[in-house]
């Protein structure tokens, strides 16, 4: 009962992403995209997030499910067992208005603050990473992972730290990056976190550091990657989507290389 209620999630997501995706795969195509910004310069924004956003809400409204979107906040969850779907309309905004074609739409549906249902789609390859009770599916089959490198010091990081705010608040953080550096085979920086950890559950990264994310970043990425057999480490106890600071690590992959750094990083 539980699994089939999942799968209908899962699948209703994806129904309602494919349109939208396909609609911003064109404007990106087309290279239609005008930007303003949010909290600072970093922190950039379009109307294509405001579009994407409420289409996504329209179309997955009903059974007196509610909504918590990054443009438009969060609609109060009121009775145990509601459903409520986390939205990132367009996550790594940066890369989508630079012509950078590495951003994805992320969906979550959540019940009683555990995630039961995810999709992450990027709209310019067409890849749809999911998950339900089932397990995790890459553009609906079974998701496997890449086999994981011989030794801990071939692994590659992908990561979005140091961020500019993080420096701002702890200029040592820029010494620690160059830990990972020397610590690791290669860093990158990908900027869209869902993408990011869906890697890891493909294992295309063996290590995904994240830092000062949202709920919208990681809830759907996250389910997808453990559903895969991946580990999602926050340090923290509660709900793994709610903690700002994360590892994402790869099936087969161990933690170890990165786990002095990760406990400094989460003080700063």
């Amino acid at each position: 009962m539980v699994e089939s209620m999942t799968t209908t999630l899962r699948t209703q997501a994806l129904q309602v992403a494919r349109p939208v995706a396909a609609q911003l795969a064109a404007a990106f195509m087309a290279g239609r995209v005008v930007a303003g910004t949010k909290t600072n310069r970093h922190d950039l924004v379009s109307a294509w997030d405001h579009y994407v956003e409420d289409a996504l809400k329209s179309g997955l409204a009903g059974d007196g499910a509610v909504c918590w979107g990054e443009e438009t906040g969060r609609e109060p969850v009121t009775a145990p067992g509601q459903l409520e779907w986390i939205i990132d309309p367009i996550d790594g905004t940066s890369n989508f208005v630079h012509g950078y074609p590495l951003f994805s739409i992320s969906i979550a549906a959540v019940i009683d603050q555990q995630v039961v249902a995810a999709v992450v789609m990027n709209p310019v390859s067409g890849d749809e990473f999911s998950a339900d009770a089932t397990g995790a599916y890459l553009n609906d089959e079974p998701l496997a992972a890449r086999p994981a490198p011989q030794h801990v010091t071939q692994y590659n990081l992908v990561t979005s730290f140091p961020a500019a705010e993080i420096l701002h608040r702890a200029p040592q953080a820029s010494q620690l990056f160059g830990e990972l550096v020397t610590t690791f085979a290669t860093v990158r920086r990908l900027v869209s976190g869902a993408l990011e950890i869906c890697y890891a559950a493909r294992g295309i990264a063996d290590v995904v550091l994240g830092v000062d994310a949202k709920p919208w970043d990681v809830a759907a990425a996250s389910y997808i990657l453990t559903q895969a057999g991946g580990t999602y480490l926050t340090g923290e106890t509660g709900p793994a989507h709610l903690a700002p600071h994360y590892l994402a690590v790869a099936p087969g992959r161990s933690a170890e290389p990165i786990a002095e750094v990760f406990a400094q990083i989460r003080k700063m």
